[in-house]
């Protein structure tokens, strides 16, 4: 890769990097200054909880994104960016252009997704298993509510990618 578009590609990096923070710095003050009200309904409650709950899912990926921003920069640093971290092969540029921060290869890449896709599967199944058992059937409300929630992260994480 040319020297000019590893500098696009770092301005790229470096541009979402510093959004990523701004959106995090906005979060942070909204959470600051929306503390002070109290929920007194239940639906109010209920739905304060899920905005909660999905405001967390988002800060969380918005952390991964910028750790693997801040990992592909340290890896331009080091003179490594570009390189399969699986196979050892040059990423190609189309990919790193779409994907900057993409450590994979595509090949390698789809070899890896198809293991976690069986992985889920397996683990969405022995879910399902568990809530299905007859010795279960009479599990208290918070264990079907925990499986259940696990099946959907698996199902939402399974859409994201």
């Amino acid at each position: 890769m040319h020297k000019k578009e590893l500098k696009q590609i770092e301005n790229l990096l470096k541009s979402r990097k510093n959004i990523l923070l701004k959106e995090f710095e906005e979060r942070v003050k909204k959470y600051r200054d929306g503390g002070t009200e109290k929920a007194t309904d239940i639906a109010e409650i209920a739905s304060s909880s899920s905005s909660e709950i999905l405001e967390i899912a988002v800060v969380e990926e918005d952390a991964k994104e910028l750790k693997q921003i801040e990992d592909a920069l340290a890896r331009m640093k080091a003179g490594q960016y570009g390189v399969c971290e699986q196979c050892g092969r040059a990423i190609k540029k189309a990919r790193l252009k779409a994907i900057p921060f993409a450590t994979l290869c595509v090949r390698c890449k789809e070899e890896e997704e198809k293991m976690c896709d069986e992985k889920d599967f397996q683990t969405r199944h022995e879910a399902e298993e568990n809530v299905n058992r007859p010795e279960n059937r009479e599990t208290d409300e918070n264990d079907t509510r925990y499986l259940r929630k696990k099946i959907i992260e698996i199902e939402y994480h399974d859409k994201r990618n």
